[in-house]
């Protein structure tokens, strides 16, 4: 429908993302997969963070992750590097490199997920 109407009539891409999912079937199976992976993982951890650690040590993991995304931003505004920070979203990061990294980001969550699995009690 979304390919019919031209992008519902206003050239808008909802269902079919262009420059990830109109590669051929198999590249859009393996991106799907990817991030279903991806964010399964990533809701492991934070039950198995919840489990471990209750609800403070939640609040801690919570705290760190925008901390993260907090000192990248500063990072970023103190070296002035937001035109290769624009260079990398827009130029670099092909397909296979958008894979690449969501591979690489997934095996970090499962094994920081298998490692926080281990403390675990039951």
């Amino acid at each position: 429908m979304e390919r019919a109407t031209g992008g519902w009539g206003l050239s808008v891409n909802f269902f079919r993302v262009p420059w990830i999912l109109d590669g051929p079937w198999y590249q859009t199976w393996l991106t799907s997969f990817l991030l279903l992976v991806l964010f399964f993982l990533y809701g492991m951890w934070y039950g198995l963070v919840y489990r471990c650690w209750s609800l403070p040590g939640l609040a801690a993991f919570i705290a760190a992750q925008i901390l993260v995304g907090v000192l990248v931003v500063v990072v970023l505004a103190v070296t002035h590097n937001w035109l290769a920070f624009d260079h990398f979203f827009n130029s670099t990061l092909t397909l296979p490199t958008l894979l690449a990294v969501l591979v690489t980001v997934a095996v970090l969550l499962g094994l920081g997920g298998f490692t926080t699995m281990r403390r675990v009690t039951i």
